[in-house]
């Protein structure tokens, strides 16, 4: 397969790994980001994903369709729960050996793969290249939520403009209700605008606007950032 993605998803896997190799049990126990998820239940939920996409690539290469997470959103979220508390070795060698399978299947499938038809548990039947694509956005923003030492401040800039640009499609919901916001990237002068209503103005790196949209900041450029509803 012909993709610029995949590049750029090893780079990202291979600094997750940096990070993971340096965590010990105690640390892996310990809180992540996440509201209810400690660092162990992220990396477990990183390795499903790759599991995932490699089980969904495989199956389009045999001319077949495949379930992202088999069994829907129940089955996903009982396999991150059941990595509490998992051990680090452990789960560094999850996320090395699914993270190689994935990208080993990727690979080797031809190109059409990229859009052939899997089904998500929450968007349904997409195409295998928009998982492709979400899949660099989980390992970029997990690590994240990893809390040890990689923040957003670290995320590519290229990566951080294409993710925003997606983001802001589905911001104007997220919004309370009568308040726009005006985004003024101070690193790299790109604008964007969603909402109506009440106009409010931030300004901050490109960084710290996609981590407020993710949901991963409070606040951009040291003001407090209107409240979001979920992302994704």
């Amino acid at each position: 397969m012909n993709s610029p993605y995949l590049g750029r998803i090893d780079t990202a896997t291979a600094k997750l790994l940096s990070t993971v190799l340096r965590m010990d049990d105690v640390v892996v126990a310990q809180p992540s980001l996440l509201p209810g998820w400690d660092r162990a239940m992220v990396l477990k939920h990183l390795s499903a994903n790759a599991v995932g996409l490699a089980r969904v690539v495989e199956a389009a290469t045999r001319g077949e369709v495949a379930e992202l997470y088999p069994g829907g959103r129940a089955a996903r979220d009982a396999e991150i729960e059941a990595g509490r508390g998992a051990r680090a070795a452990d789960l560094y060698r999850e996320i090395r050996q699914s993270s190689e399978s994935a990208m080993s299947a990727l690979r080797a499938a031809p190109d059409e793969v990229l859009r052939a038809p899997a089904v998500h548990y929450r968007m349904g039947e997409v195409q295998i290249g928009q998982l492709v694509i979400a899949r660099l956005r989980e390992v970029e923003v997990h690590h994240v939520d990893l809390d040890f030492g990689y923040s957003p401040s670290d995320w590519p800039s290229e990566w951080v403009l294409e993710e925003m640009d997606r983001a802001m499609v589905d911001l104007p919901p997220r919004l309370p209700k009568g308040v726009a916001v005006v985004l003024a990237a101070t690193d790299t002068d790109q604008h964007w605008v969603a909402g109506s209503g009440e106009a409010v103005e931030l300004q901050g790196t490109v960084g710290e606007l996609f981590a407020w949209v993710t949901g991963r900041g409070i606040t951009v450029g040291g003001r407090r950032a209107p409240e979001l509803g979920p992302w994704r």
